[in-house]
């Protein structure tokens, strides 16, 4: 997957309250990023993520509707402009994750 800066979008099968988004970056097969009551780090190879979703805002919680970190497997497909996931919790298929995430800028690096 490109190295950059993405929006993401994203929604789950337990989820009610409609699409929830994010920023994540990408860097040379690393993830981080978060939305407004979790942040996310992971690891990508090829076209598979295994992605730790942890809650941080103990007034809110997660897309899964729970208060305690997850582990996430997802697969990701390249569509040219963007990328498409989808995916569950680990050793939990009925909970499944889909979403979008779309190009927005290169990752700033040090000289």
């Amino acid at each position: 997957m490109k190295n950059g800066i993405y929006k993401l979008i994203f929604n789950t099968n337990v989820n009610t309250n409609g699409n929830l988004d994010g920023v994540i970056v990408i860097n040379d097969g690393a993830i981080n990023g978060g939305g407004h009551a979790s942040y996310y780090q992971g690891i990508i190879n090829e076209n598979k993520a295994l992605i730790k979703s942890t809650p941080y805002s103990e007034n809110d919680v997660t897309s899964f509707n729970g208060s305690e970190p997850l582990d996430l497997e997802l697969t990701i497909q390249n569509h040219g402009d963007h990328y498409l996931f989808r995916g569950h919790i680990k050793d939990d298929p009925s909970n499944t994750i889909f979403g979008k995430l779309d190009y927005l800028n290169h990752v700033v690096k040090k000289d």
